[in-house]
């Protein structure tokens, strides 16, 4: 599940349950503790101010619901970077399985894994001694989840930790294409740089980092994504606009960010859509790679589940 970010981004009202956009989600979560055979994995994913500490009800709602229903859950704050990837992209993760743990590999991190389980079974269990109830919990405890931990990596994984272990951008470029032409097709008009160039993040062919792409890439500047200056040879003047110019910036292409964001390289899009449609599909999207590691650990049955198997 991705339920929609717009009550939680930095940008935007941060208006968290009071925003009508989360309706959705918690009618989700009510159908989830009305279903006979409730889903045995769940994956939530959602920008890094959805956990924001003391500020965040969905979030407790959605950790309530996990509780109620006898979920093993870990939380998470990771980006794309951490993955090889030279992409800053920092999301929340949640992946919860049911009737079962979930199954890291062993280090010395998966001790808070364990805390948090502990932290959670304490929790509902204090609920259960204060309530007729068993199930019910202290919704007047505010803040009751800021202490759990919320993983910066995943346990057992080799994640990465600085600039120098990515790739440069352009080992993601559209190799169909000369860098001239690349230029032509995506670059970024004259009219715009003198008007609002400075507000751009620009990058070198050879930088081992990109901004996270939002869905207004393409249409709006700041904090939508990053452009590549494929002239190198020459430098942006702050004070002159006009210097921008002679940098040759241009955006990334469509397909450019789907690698950075994991996709495999066979993925294409429909003909029929437009760049900035393209645009606007890839801000809305999850992280592959992020996702697809993060699936391992929900579906890799845990050693208890091994043993089990073998026994029937």
């Amino acid at each position: 599940m991705s339920p929609p970010c717009q009550p939680f981004t930095r940008l935007g009202l941060q208006k968290d349950d009071q925003d009508n956009r989360t309706n959705s989600f918690f009618h989700l979560l009510d159908v989830l503790t009305k279903l006979k055979v409730p889903p045995t994995y769940i994956l939530i994913e959602n920008v890094f101010g959805f956990a924001k500490k003391g500020s965040s009800n969905t979030r407790d709602h959605l950790l309530d619901t996990l509780i109620k229903m006898g979920y093993s859950f870990q939380e998470f704050h990771l980006s794309p970077q951490q993955f090889g990837l030279p992409n800053q992209r920092l999301r929340y993760f949640c992946i919860a399985k049911r009737n079962g743990k979930l199954n890291f590999k062993k280090e010395q991190q998966e001790e808070n894994v364990e805390k948090n389980e502990e932290k959670e079974d304490n929790k509902l269990n204090n609920n259960n001694n204060k309530n007729d109830n068993n199930n019910s919990i202290d919704n007047n405890n505010e803040d009751r989840y800021d202490n759990l931990k919320i993983l910066d990596h995943i346990p057992g994984y080799a994640f990465h930790t600085t600039l120098e272990e990515c790739d440069e951008i352009s080992n993601y470029f559209d190799k169909d294409l000369t860098d001239d032409e690349l230029y032509e097709k995506y670059k970024v008009p004259h009219n715009l740089l003198l008007s609002k160039g400075m507000l751009f993040d620009i990058k070198q062919k050879d930088s081992k980092t990109s901004n996270c792409v939002t869905k207004s890439y393409g249409k709006f500047i700041e904090g939508t994504g990053s452009v590549v200056q494929m002239d190198s040879n020459f430098k942006a003047d702050i004070n002159d606009t006009k210097s921008l110019i002679p940098l040759r910036l241009r955006y990334f292409s469509p397909k450019e960010i789907t690698r950075l964001h994991g996709f495999p390289e066979e993925f294409k899009f429909s003909p029929k859509l437009t760049t900035i449609q393209c645009y606007r599909l890839i801000g809305n999207s999850l992280n592959v790679k992020i996702v697809s590691e993060l699936l391992k650990v929900l579906f890799i049955p845990n050693e208890e589940e091994e043993k089990e198997k073998e026994n029937q």
